[in-house]
């Protein structure tokens, strides 16, 4: 039926008879144009005259059997430039002439004449009046109009798609129609989009309201600010000197650096063929400065002497002949991605520190920062003699900011790759004042712009220029969109509106509050542990040495554990690390241990535990080993043997203390008790007191206090049981650090997995034995305050000082990456054994890292390990971290209020600013100028009132989280059915 309809529009429709215009019987042309598509059949003059506004719309003639392309030109239609549609004809005009107009349905040759009346004698000004950008400035014979160099940029700026692409579709789309090649008009495209794209920057910067014009533009004065971020004058406190020194780091700004080698370009054409307009105006800082700078520098030798990274390398190593730039290097705000003023540089060399010095001096010079937060991802190098290369190029950068006003770090996912002494200097997470920054904000900015690496690597240096300074700009455009679009509204509980999370600041500081509402939590209770534990004067000289640290790097660093004595398993293993040793002996002697003491457990220890756990322990062990051989076989007989002989010892014991147990459970349950099944004793009920459904059975059927004997005894076994879990936690942690650090080859590696899954295993059967007595225990008790200390155990509790939950957002991800078939990086099944819905992650990020309650516990703070170095280390360690998690989650909730309340100030400046662009004069072009300074007055004035309407109320409950006002009420959303789908809606497009 699709099908059949596309071809009815072949014909004519059913509207061939009459003249929709002037009624005249078979008319035999038609107009194709979308706006045209009911305009029906029309004689040749009707359809002219309906077109004398409508130059640009495709035609055809009906031939009596098929239609056949034709053109308005060649109907005789003459568009008349330079008069208004309520004007009459002009009686002083040019001869007619043919042009060519590219427009968004093709390439098009038109007849116009030109006025000559004197009001406009220019023949650019009458094509651009109309909306056509003339090729030239005198005498245009070709035009392009706005709609096409809109369109085009948009494509261009959003999908990257090459000015040769979009053109040569233009092209097919007009040879298809009109059957013959259009007139070449490639090379004009180019000049006319090259122009456009400089007009539209100066005029979005108010250069056309200027004094003096376009040509008084000051450098990076064509770039968009971020209205985040803070901007002297505009968005900060009048009196910074007045900000308490516990506040200043709200005032910082935050820069990301790094180079980008995709970005390159060839040695095509030359700056007098292809000249930048207005150089430096905008993104890229290409001035003859920075040619001198480089020129004086050129010859410097630059070697890392941290990790081995390609940028350091590719500073004197790379091959860079027939390129003239080998990448850019490039610095946007830290926290929002916007780029910078002048913050755009060609490398010619790799990443030298000239360029990139001169490059971060361009986007930060004339201004005055209160201080500057600079990411990197070689800080470490960079940093050194940063100040002896500032003095060359500009002394009143250290004069104004001094030593310690700059912080120089590197993002949390390049300091991986760094060196153990990098870890903490140069760290995000224990750094004061950054919040959850992670400073990897400018690789997204590369992945949007490396789209543009092929169609600019073959483009002369002015285009090359043009074309990114138009790309970085539109990228700007967009993130700040989306820092204050209009959200999507639901319904909010206790009289708040919350908008929809997916708008970025709502979402950041919702996130934000609920991290650090976690982390404040987990820290409170983590720090009420240990001041009983081991006294407030222990803590204030951990914290005191945290304040040591934080203001020398040369001090003593809390956050990192001094290699000192490992677990028993570590000093196995580093016993097979040597090669001289023998590893099969080693090996076999760790396991022989885990055996036996797991032997001992399931058997000689037997009576010491309830038969519960003993049965899921037999359940355990026949479940890991699914398919056994015959030693595994007769283990497993063993242990049913040693079990049934132990349930009928119970047995005997039961009917003295439980006389009346018969009394209280069904016939069928008795079965379990008078005739139990002998070849799987692991299934046979034992009927404990907690076993009885109610308080009044085990009166009836126990002897004495028994049921309160038997918590008693479930209470010591969910202790003991906790202990385990935690002893196992830190010798997995111990062990696979050592494990990754030490053991190598295919042989060492499988064997230590075999030991941790050992391990792994004792720490599952430690959670179901706490389990078990737990539950146990909820039923002999109740509810009461002895659950404070005994939690409900879930599996994400489970996890070592280290290590943290995966989150909602990492399983989905995990599960679309396996319906994939696409193995994740450093993902080992081995460290996943007894994997479940909330299992621990070995690789984890200190942001989201939250301590487990199950190291809460204020006797295993005390007595855990007091002689286990480790342990001391661990808990110091884990005490400071916990507090950096704590501290950051709490700046990063300041910062983001203060980010909020800098945008709404930023909006209200930019409507003053845009008020002033008003001109006092009359006429047209007064008229021009100040609708559109109005226009932009408005849309800051309502972007002003929609980020408070819309943000304020969250910022006053982010005020009272951080405070921790009596009166706070808790903030609750919904998401949108597309929101709370989006992950199904994404797998089923995909599937399809």
């Amino acid at each position: 039926d699709y099908l059949r309809d596309m071809l009815f529009l072949e014909g004519r429709r059913g509207m061939g008879s009459i003249c929709t215009e002037c009624r005249s019987l078979d008319p035999i042309f038609r107009c194709t144009d979308d706006d045209c598509v009911l305009a029906g059949m029309m004689c040749q003059d009707c359809l002219v005259k309906t077109h004398k506004r409508l130059p640009l719309h495709w035609v055809e003639k009906w031939t009596g059997s098929y239609f056949r392309a034709t053109s308005l030109q060649d109907l005789g239609l003459i568009t008349q430039l330079g008069h208004g549609p309520a004007e009459g004809s002009c009686f002083f005009s040019h001869k007619a002439r043919d042009i060519t107009v590219i427009h968004t349905n093709g390439i098009h040759g038109v007849t116009v004449r030109f006025c000559d009346c004197g009001r406009l004698s220019e023949h650019r000004t009458q094509f651009l009046r109309i909306q056509w950008y003339p090729a030239t400035p005198v005498d245009p014979q070709t035009a392009i109009t706005f709609a096409c160099l809109r369109l085009f940029q948009y494509l261009n700026c959003l999908g990257k798609l090459p000015a040769y692409d979009f053109y040569l579709g233009l092209e097919l789309m007009t040879k298809s129609r009109i059957r013959r090649p259009p007139p070449d008009r490639y090379r004009v495209f180019l000049r006319c989009i090259f122009q456009w794209r400089h007009l539209k920057m100066c005029k979005r910067a108010a250069r056309g309201h200027a004094i003096g014009g376009i040509a008084a533009t000051q450098l990076g004065e064509l770039a968009l600010d971020c209205p985040a971020c803070p901007n002297p004058g505009r968005n900060l406190p009048l009196k910074m000197e007045n900000i308490p020194p516990e506040l200043a780091f709200l005032y910082c700004l935050f820069l990301a650096m790094d180079a980008n080698f995709r970005l390159r370009n060839r040695v095509v054409s030359n700056h007098y063929r292809s000249p930048t307009l207005g150089d430096g105006w905008a993104y890229f800082r290409v001035p003859h400065e920075l040619q001198d700078h480089i020129i004086r520098h050129v010859a410097q030798e630059e070697m890392s002497s941290c990790s081995g990274f390609a940028a350091m390398f590719l500073a004197n190593l790379k091959n860079v002949k027939g390129l003239r730039v080998s990448g850019v290097g490039g610095v946007c705000c830290g926290r929002h991605r916007v780029w910078r003023a002048n913050g755009i540089g060609d490398l010619q060399k790799g990443e030298q520190y000239c360029n990139m010095d001169f490059i971060f001096w361009s986007t930060i010079r004339g201004e005055d920062y209160l201080c500057i937060v600079v990411s990197y991802d070689i800080s470490c190098q960079w940093s050194r003699n940063f100040w002896s290369r500032m003095d060359d190029i500009d002394p009143s950068i250290k004069v104004k900011y001094g030593e310690g006003k700059i912080m120089f770090l590197v993002p949390k996912f390049h300091l991986r790759a760094h060196q153990a002494s990098c870890q903490a200097d140069y760290s995000f997470n224990y750094t004061p004042g950054v919040g959850q920054t992670h400073g990897e904000v400018v690789e997204e900015g590369w992945a949007q712009s490396n789209k543009a690496a092929g169609q600019t690597k073959e483009m002369g240096p002015g285009t090359r220029a043009m074309t990114l300074d138009d790309i970085f700009g539109f990228a700007n455009w967009r993130t700040i969109e989306n820092l204050g679009k209009p959200p999507i509204w639901t319904y909010g509980l206790t009289g708040i509106h919350i908008p929809s999370p997916d708008n970025v600041p709502g979402k950041r500081l919702l996130n934000a509050i609920k991290s650090y509402d976690e982390h404040y939590v987990d820290f409170k209770n983590f720090h009420s542990g240990l001041a009983q534990s081991v006294g407030e004067t222990v803590l204030s000289e951990w914290d005191d040495m945290i304040k040591t640290w934080e203001g020398d790097h040369e001090a003593f660093c809390p956050y990192t554990m001094e290699e000192g004595g490992l677990y028993f398993f570590t000093l196995i293993l580093r016993l097979l690390s040597d090669k001289s040793g023998d590893e099969g002996s080693h090996f076999k002697r760790v396991e022989l241990n885990l055996a036996q003491e797991e032997h001992s457990r399931l058997s000689s220890g037997l009576p010491s535990y309830p038969s519960s756990f003993c049965v899921r322990a037999i359940e355990l062990f026949v479940t890991v080993n699914k398919y056994m051989t015959a030693t595994q076989d007769l283990e497993l007989q063993r242990k049913r043997t040693t079990l049934l002989k132990r349930i009928v010892h119970f047995r005997n014991l039961q009917r003295l203390l439980m006389p009346r147990l018969s009394e209280v459970i069904s016939e069928k349950d008795m079965q379990h008790v008078e005739d139990p099944d002998a070849d799987k004793p692991e299934k046979i009920k034992l009927f404990l007191p907690s076993d009885c459904e109610s308080q009044s059975g085990r009166i009836r059927a126990c002897v004495g206090e028994l049921p309160d004997v038997e918590a008693r005894l479930r209470e010591a076994e969910a202790l003991d049981a906790l202990q385990g879990i935690r002893e196992g936690l830190r010798a997995r942690t111990s062990t696979s650090r050592f494990k990754v650090r030490n053991v190598t080859g295919q042989v060492g590696n499988t064997r230590a997995s075999g030991i941790l899954r050992q391990i792994d295993i004792r720490i599952h059967s430690g959670k179901i034995r706490y389990r078990l007595a737990r539950d146990a225990l909820l039923r002999l008790r109740g509810h009461g305050d002895w659950e404070e200390r005994l939690r409900d155990l879930k599996d994400g509790d489970v996890r070592g000082l280290s290590e943290r939950v995966i989150t909602r957002e990492e399983t989905e991800r995990r599960e679309r990456l396996r319906e994939r078939a696409v193995q994740e990086q450093n993902l080992d099944d081995e460290d996943f054994y007894f994997q479940e819905e909330g299992m621990y992650s070995r690789v984890q990020g200190e942001t989201r890292g939250r301590l487990s309650w199950i190291w809460w516990d204020q006797w295993e703070l005390k007595n855990g390990s007091p002689d286990d170095p480790d342990y001391i280390d661990a808990v110091h360690v884990e005490y400071c971290k916990a507090k950096a998690r704590c501290d950051r989650s709490r700046e990063e909730v300041q910062l983001l209020c203060e980010e909020l309340r800098r945008m709404m100030e930023y909006s209200l400046w930019k409507a003053e600013w845009w008020l002033t662009r008003r001109v006092g004069e009359e006429g047209m072009l007064a008229e021009g100028l100040n609708s559109y300074a109005l226009q932009q007055t408005s849309y800051m004035h309502d972007r002003h009132q929609h980020l408070d309407k819309t943000w304020t109320p969250l910022i006053d409950h982010a005020q009272k989280v951080l405070t921790q006002a009596a009166d706070i009420r808790t903030l609750r959303f919904e998401l949108t059915n597309e929101e709370r789908n989006e992950s199904e809606m994404l797998r089923a497009e995909e599937n399809v």
